[in-house]
């Protein structure tokens, strides 16, 4: 890490980079007295920073009307700035920047970005429009032929934010924005347009030229960007009204095709029925034309098909109405080992067959495999002259070739990847003679304007949407369109994606556009009973996107920002439950079905499975089910766990999640049963998991019987830790409400003979908080008093790895919580001084006392028990000070702390212990 001399002091990049953003908000605070009416949101963009973008600012009018948005980067230094004195950009001010930031701000971002300096010597900011800077453009040319890495960018010390400077600083925002506008929408205007080299033959029965406008356009590919599709014949007719795509329908001009539509039923069984023979007339297999047609619109998320003029809706759902056992099918139905299985057949295969190989090679973590299938797909490709999937398979190799790069420690392996990445796309568009629409195709997969494109689309859609949430809490309107907007954008990128095989859903940029669609089904989903067109509960659209893409952290965090208890989903209609039980089932089978699939043992590493396997864990957790649902998932759980160890460690605290919201949904029986089950397998999360059925038992009144060897089982699981650690001595302290009096004395006993024989703060720490042990009357309080009291020479082991922590001492936070819960002040029941150990020590024992003019925001999470929220609850000063915070400031982990403070929703089984 590197350090930098401020005055006396050595600072690391870190430490400046944050007094820069501390400067920052100083100024933007200044600026928000200035402006009353108008709230200024800065919102971290941490997950951006590799493509130069650190925030994303807000302008929200009141109440709750967005009028600007737009992004920062910023730098930082404690150097003071100065300005050059003998060249010919003499009294301007220098920064260096790199390359592909400059490409990335002024070739590819849709939106204005304004590149900030933090002078933190002079607590001085300048702003550079860097969109408006005409002069990069050669500079960045001339650059990169001398085979640098960056540029100096050239600042006007003039530009100072200020109050006074703010609206010329809006004005450059203001400028960037439309000169990007333009930029971004003239290239995605002209990126994909109708070919020349096709025309449809208008003699031809109606339903033959749908078929083959859709024959040519899904030559090589499985979805084509919808832009493309609607500007064909016979989508449209007239040029002055073209067809457009709004909530997965496509509206027309044409009223013969919405009539010919119409005149499609599809039966259960697949079949097509035509109520007007007329249009089937003079065309050859019209049955197997008419499926073809209705499986691209719905594979493309045309579900209908609606005239302009009359605003008559037609459906166009039609889907495979036969069980696949493709390895694509198998793995979506999460049959991994089956899958694993089938992609070791070696039978002769088409490239279509082929492609979904080589994408789940890449899926399965194997690099090495998917770029060898990828180049002889490849070669065969271009000796059969099918370019654009030529096109693909360049793509992905590139793609490929930086993951083997970074993944294999191979010295074969890494020469492999990096050339790879040396694939010149450039050469080959611009080389290669095509089909006019796959030259259009070509571009627009080098220049991934598959993301761009819905990357505008789904990010401006959640600005929108989390502002009409905010709308709607505080009394306003909630409209669909936002919600639509994002959903349409994902849906269209996802499909590009994974239905032409491209390799991206690994990269970050993939995973933020997750991030965003991720939160918007949850609000979308909080919105439901306000507005009807809004989802009304999970489909298996979003359960798959969630299972293969998602994120079980990210996935919590959303469900418990917007304060669900649990998810609606039709498990009549839904595919979950098979899926569950097909991943639990099969789970024991994955090492071994794997083995015999790679002998790259660190594509173990690299698979997806132990993802996918806590995001359907977490989604078992939060699903609304009925008894016999969640007990049967519960059986599968215990099967799953008796055959073989878990993917991961998160895995277990999965499964406490499903049980702590299933609890209640299972029987007194199985409970039980579920007790002496898990008491035999030992792993980390298993004190809380026996916490969750303990309680559920205490509340229903239930005695648990142990016999006298699970007495002994239980007293051994307790005492017998390996160093002396006793890692599970605390399920003594949770069984002890639950089991018959006799039992109850003899773990009281046992602990007070363990604190005899050896004195842990942790050990009386939790008989006193799960109320085994009294308190203030302990024997024990003087000992815990003294270990907990604040050592000054003795520093938290985050402490010697970070430097100095507000909370220094978390012996002393477990002394306070104990006092909190007994409505204990501390100096009661000792004469020690406990003040002076620090202002956030000194501030929790006098919240109405303390001057805020000191208070840090963070204080609020660092030791977050219902104990501490319920002191911090009785602050009105406290109160006060949190919502002056959150009036200016996006901050979703104090929205967070906010709630649980003021309006808790207190678990049952934290309520009862």
């Amino acid at each position: 890490m590197a350090k930098k001399k401020h005055g006396n002091v050595s600072r690391t990049s870190e430490e400046i980079q944050e007094s820069g953003n501390i400067l920052l908000n100083n100024v933007l605070e200044e600026i928000r007295q200035i402006y009353p009416d108008l709230h200024i949101v800065i919102k971290s963009e941490e997950d951006q920073k590799d493509r130069g973008v650190d925030f994303q600012v807000d302008l929200i009018r009141k109440p709750n009307e967005t009028v600007e948005m737009f992004k920062l980067q910023v730098k930082a230094t404690d150097e003071p700035v100065t300005t050059l004195k003998n060249t010919r950009n003499k009294g301007l001010i220098s920064f260096p920047l790199e390359h592909r930031h400059i490409k990335y701000y002024k070739q590819q971002m849709p939106w204005a970005l304004i590149f900030i300096v933090c002078d933190n010597s002079t607590k001085t900011i300048y702003w550079h429009p860097i969109q408006l800077d005409y002069t990069l453009e050669e500079r960045l040319e001339k650059s990169i032929i001398e085979n640098k890495k960056s540029l100096q960018l050239y600042i006007d010390p003039e530009n100072r934010l200020t109050p006074g400077s703010f609206l010329k600083f809006l004005g450059d925002v203001e400028a960037s924005k439309t000169s990007q506008f333009f930029k971004v929408a003239t290239k995605n205007e002209n990126s994909l347009t109708a070919g020349t080299d096709f025309q449809v033959d208008r003699n031809k029965p109606l339903l033959e030229q749908l078929y083959n406008v859709i024959e040519y356009l899904y030559e090589e590919v499985q979805f084509v960007p919808i832009n493309l599709l609607i500007q064909y014949y016979p989508f449209k007719i007239f040029e002055d009204q073209p067809a457009f795509y709004q909530q997965f329908k496509l509206y027309t001009d044409n009223e013969d095709l919405v009539a010919m539509l119409d005149t499609f039923s599809v039966q259960p069984d697949g079949i097509i029925n035509f109520a007007d023979s007329s249009y089937i007339k003079g065309v050859k297999d019209y049955q197997e034309k008419a499926k073809t047609i209705l499986s691209k619109f719905s594979q493309n998320h045309i579900y209908s098909i609606v005239s302009h003029k009359s605003r008559k809706e037609v459906s166009t759902r039609y889907f495979n109405h036969s069980d696949c056992n493709c390895v694509a099918c198998c793995y979506n139905r999460l049959e991994i080992p089956l899958a694993m299985e089938k992609l070791s057949e070696v039978k002769d295969k088409t490239l279509d067959e082929q492609m979904v190989n080589a994408y789940m090679h890449y899926t399965f973590g194997d690099f090495l495999k998917s770029a060898k299938t990828f180049e002889e797909i490849g070669r065969q490709a271009f000796k059969d002259r099918k370019k654009t999937l030529f096109m693909i398979t360049q793509f992905n190799l590139i793609k490929l070739g930086k993951l083997i790069r970074y993944a294999y420690y191979d010295r074969d392996a890494y020469k492999h990847g990096k050339a790879l990445m040396e694939i010149n796309l450039d050469q080959f568009v611009y080389k290669e003679r095509n089909r006019s629409h796959h030259q259009k195709l070509f571009n627009y997969i080098k220049d991934v304007r598959f993301y761009s494109d819905n990357a505008y689309e789904i990010q401006t859609a959640m600005s929108k949407l989390r502002n009409e949430y905010q709308s709607f809490i505080e009394g306003g309107n909630f409209i669909t369109h936002s919600y639509d907007q994002l959903f349409t954008g994902f849906a269209q990128l996802n499909s590009f994606i994974s239905g032409n095989r491209i390799i991206y859903d690994r990269f970050s940029e993939f995973h933020n556009l997750m991030d965003e669609f991720t939160e918007g089904l949850f609000i979308a989903l909080a919105l439901r009973e306000t507005n009807s067109n809004v989802i009304t509960e999970f489909n298996d659209y979003h359960i798959n996107q969630l299972i293969f893409d998602g994120d079980h952290k990210l996935i919590w965090r959303y469900f418990n920002k917007y304060h669900f208890k649990s998810i609606p989903y039709n498990g009549v209609r839904g595919k979950f439950f098979e899926k569950i039980t097909n991943l639990l089932g099969n789970h024991y089978l994955f090492i071994d079905s794997f083995k015999a699939y790679t002998s790259d043992d660190g594509s173990l590493w690299r698979n997806l499975y132990p993802k996918i396997f806590n995001n359907c864990l977490s989604l078992a957790a939060m699903l609304q089910m009925n008894d016999s649902q969640a007990e049967k998932i519960t059986r599968e759980i215990i099967d799953c766990i008796s055959k073989s160890v878990l993917p991961s460690p998160d895995s277990y605290a999965q499964i406490n999640s499903f049980f702590g919201r299933k609890r209640s949904q299972l029987s007194t029986d199985l409970l039980k049963e579920l007790i002496f089950f898990f008491l035999q397998k030992e792993d980390m999360y298993l004190e809380t998991r026996l916490s969750i059925f303990i309680a559920e038992l205490k509340l229903r009144n239930q005695i648990l019987i142990f016999s006298q060897q699970q007495r002994k089982n239980l007293m051994k699981l307790a005492f017998d830790g390996k160093n002396d650690k006793l890692e599970y001595f605390n399920t003594l302290i949770y069984f002890h409400p639950v089991v018959d009096n006799t039992l109850k004395t003899q773990i009281k006993r046992r602990i007070i003979t363990q604190l005899h024989k050896k004195f842990k703060v942790d050990h009386y720490y939790n008989s006193a908080i799960f109320n085994v042990l009294p308190f203030k009357e302990s024997e024990f309080l003087q000992q815990f008093i003294e270990a907990t009291f604040p050592n000054p020479n003795k520093h938290s082991f985050k402490n010697s790895f970070y430097g100095p922590q507000d909370n220094d001492y978390p012996l002393f936070d477990m002394f306070l919580n104990l006092c909190f819960k007994f409505n204990i002040q501390p100096n009661d029941i000792s004469n020690k001084n406990f003040k002076g150990f620090g202002d956030y020590y000194d501030w929790l024992q006098d919240l109405e006392s303390y001057d805020y003019e000191k208070f840090k925001i963070s204080w609020l999470g660092l030791y977050p028990t219902k104990y501490y929220f319920n002191h911090f609850a009785k602050s009105k000063k406290l109160e006060k000070a949190i919502k002056n915070y959150l009036r200016n400031n996006r901050d979703q982990k104090i929205e967070r702390l906010y709630f649980d403070i003021y309006n808790p929703q207190i678990d049952e089984v934290e309520e009862l212990f």
